[in-house]
This record gives C-alpha cells, structure tokens and sequence, in this order.
C-alpha cells in the first residue's frame, strides 16, 4: 500500500528516545538543537535550583480555575516551559480516568511544544495501547478514546501498521479491533475507502485503483478520501470546538 498519510506533527527532531533515558538524571539538563546557549543556561539554572516553584505554583491553582479560558492558559504554559516538573503536573491530569482532565492535558503538551511533552504523550499512549486489551470495557474504552485524542503518535502508527498481524509486540487482533474503531469514528464515505486501503474488511490492503474499482468512484476521490480520513484520525482534540 502507498503511504498517503499526511505529514506528522511531530517536532523537527523526531528521533526520541525513551521517556526515562530523556526524562531523568543528567540527559534531561543536555542542552538541545533548538535552544541558545543561554536560554540552556537559563533553564539548567531553573531546573538545578526551584527558582521556578512560584510559577508553577501559579499555574497549578489555575489549572483548578473554574473558568475554561484559564485552565487551558496554564495547560499550555506547562507544556511550554517543559520542565521535569512542568510535565509532570499535566502527566498527573493525563493519566487520570476524569476526560475533561485528560483532555486538557493533552491540549497542554500538544500546543506547548516541549520535547518532554511529546515523550510524556508517547509514553501513555504506548501504556493506553497496552490497556486495549483489558477485559474491562471502561478501561479499555478510555485507552481507545485518550489515544485517539492525543492525535497522531508513534504509537497509533505502530497500531495500524500490526493490524495485519505482522507485528511481533503488538497482538493483531488488538491492533486490528483499534483500526476499526478509529476507523469507525469517519463519515460513511472516508471509512468505505479506509477499510479498503488498511485490509480491514478481508486482511489484504487494497491500491487505491483496487478501492476505486471495489467502491465504483473516481481515483481522484478515492486519495481525496484517503487523505482526509488520515486528516481527522491523526488530528487531537481541540478544546476550543468543546
């Protein structure tokens, strides 16, 4: 199959590593590709000594706020500044059962931009991926909508790539159950094509000639479909359209 999947939304340097080589001891104070040298400085010196407690003391009461508009600021504040500290108080919010925390979280970590806000999400979507195979529907039901909202990860890729079975840490017929539920969550036209492109109806991906053939439309709608299928899987929850 051809990979007609838009362009990630990932940072311009992708090649993460695991959350717990980035996210403790003296990996974490490295000074990366996209900082001076003194904002480096600035912020080993704000990591090294608490000078940032009284803004995150700010910004934790505020994430308690009951208006909206000011929960969501301090969720992208957090993300922003992107301290161990930072992304900890969303990560709390993140893995919490409570959707409006979650989705608030993900918001955060998402706009911020901050490298550890990406390993943070990519660590509970890769926990979320294990939990879709709880015999607890409630649980399993989260880890499905909570992966779906954090957007495109490395982690729903690998999810659709194990559909067909193939994959050695991923078991297919979960890979497979996750593919049709986001799947699922399309227009009727978006999910024909989709099931066609991924294999989903017969195990055997179909070419978009295949697709246009089986579904008696143009080429040209079937890649248009295609396209804006990957569009709305791959896009996160926008708390402004809540």
């Amino acid at each position: 199959m051809t990979n007609s999947t838009p362009k990630n939304n990932y940072p311009a340097d992708t090649s993460f590593n695991p959350p717990t080589a980035e996210t403790s001891g003296i990996t974490r104070l490295s000074k990366t590709s996209s900082e001076s040298e003194g904002a480096h400085l600035r912020r080993v010196a704000e990591e090294l000594s608490g000078s940032g407690e009284e803004v995150l003391a700010r910004l934790r009461a505020k994430l308690s706020s009951r208006v909206i508009s000011e929960r969501v600021s301090a969720a992208h504040e957090l993300g922003k500044i992107g301290s161990l500290k930072a992304i900890q108080l969303l990560r709390d919010l993140l893995v919490s059962s409570d959707e409006g925390s979650w989705r608030l979280a993900i918001h955060g970590l998402r706009t911020g931009g901050s490298r550890e806000g990406w390993l943070c999400l990519e660590g509970v979507a890769q926990d979320d991926s294990v939990q879709l195979a709880s015999e607890n529907s409630r649980l399993s039901d989260m880890s499905f909508k909570r992966l779906m909202a954090m957007g495109r990860t490395k982690m729903m890729d690998r999810l659709f790539r194990a559909a067909d079975g193939h994959s050695r840490s991923i078991p297919g017929d979960i890979a497979k159950k996750f593919s049709n539920n986001a799947v699922g969550t399309l227009p009727d036209a978006h999910r024909n094509v989709m099931q066609h492109r991924l294999g989903l109806l017969n195990g055997a991906s179909a070419t978009p000639s295949d697709t246009a053939d089986a579904l008696g439309i143009s080429l040209n709608s079937v890649r248009s479909l295609e396209l804006e299928g990957w569009q709305a899987i791959h896009s996160p929850i926008d708390l402004d359209s809540e």
